[in-house]
């Protein structure tokens, strides 16, 4: 069954390809294949059009698609907003179809948990590993992402055996910690109360708890700041300091719509790092490539 939805605001390379989310191949050009929940969907894009398809078919395709791609953003207010800073407003037309996903609350976490002092090939290789030893199969080649049940069996040991090294402690720890209700309660809190839940699970800092915020609960005033957007803030506002610090910085400057301009400081960083890519610039023209 074949799921056809219109959106305006849509890149599939720039949003599935960019970093925030793991478990994406766009190995066939101009098309998308990863799992939401227990279905492997592939994303087409013709125009307007974002052409689902999932195996095996689901009735609610569209609305898991829908959720996922956060399509109730409306960029164009976040655009509008954004370009109201001047570093912003010259490079936001080179990200428009840039998105932000919403994951799975449960699977976010523990992905970036894993995603600590890791590139994206092993980030990918370890959660690949857990799928395999404790998710449920949806192909012959691809299972889901494991449950807090399912994982909840495993030790550490057996997380160890799936590559996690030292982040087999932390995944066990959560394990203990985190079950469906408690899950359920986080969903309810205020942001800054999330926030501070978060900080008390095992091997989650400061970035992953932003990160997770942002990513799985959909918080979108969450700011992570790794190296490339520390770079970026030093680069383009002069901005430097503690985590504290450049979070209050990104809070004031992008209130509502931090979480976006994360993103797109993020994706031109990396993208001014290799062979070019879109430009945000400082007042005056400026687009020096260090601080």
């Amino acid at each position: 069954m074949n799921v056809r939805l219109r959106i305006r605001h849509l890149d599939l390379d720039q949003t599935l390809g960019c970093g925030q989310t793991f478990r994406w191949s766009g190995a066939v050009p101009g098309t998308w294949s990863g799992p939401i929940g227990d279905c492997l969907v592939t994303l087409r894009r013709e125009g307007q059009w974002l052409h689902s398809d999932s195996v095996p078919e689901r009735r609610d395709l569209g609305r898991r698609v829908s959720t996922y791609l956060r399509t109730e953003d409306d960029i164009g207010r976040v655009h509008a907003e954004l370009s109201k800073d001047p570093v912003m407003a010259r490079g936001l037309g080179a990200v428009e179809g840039l998105r932000l996903v919403k994951m799975d609350e449960w699977e976010c976490l523990i992905s970036y948990v894993l995603a600590t002092f890791a590139n994206i090939p092993r980030i990918t290789k370890m959660i690949g590993h857990l799928a395999s030893r404790f998710g449920s199969p949806i192909t012959d080649v691809m299972n889901s992402f494991p449950t807090i049940g399912q994982l909840g069996t495993a030790s550490v040991g057996e997380l160890r055996a799936c590559g996690l090294g030292y982040r087999a402690e932390y995944v066990a720890g959560i394990c203990r910690l985190v079950d469906d209700d408690r899950l359920a309660e986080m969903k309810r809190m205020p942001d800054d109360d999330l926030r501070a839940a978060l900080l008390e699970l095992p091997g989650v800092g400061n970035k992953v708890a932003d990160c997770v915020s942002l990513f799985g609960f959909g918080r979108l005033g969450a700011f992570p700041i790794d190296v490339w957007v520390e770079r970026a803030l030093a680069r383009l506002y002069g901005a430097r300091g503690s985590y504290r610090a450049l979070r209050d910085f990104a809070a004031e400057r992008f209130g509502g719509n931090a979480g976006y301009a994360q993103e797109y400081l993020f994706y031109n960083e990396r993208a001014l790092s290799g062979s070019g890519g879109c430009v945000f610039t400082r007042p005056g023209g400026s687009s020096d490539r260090t601080p």
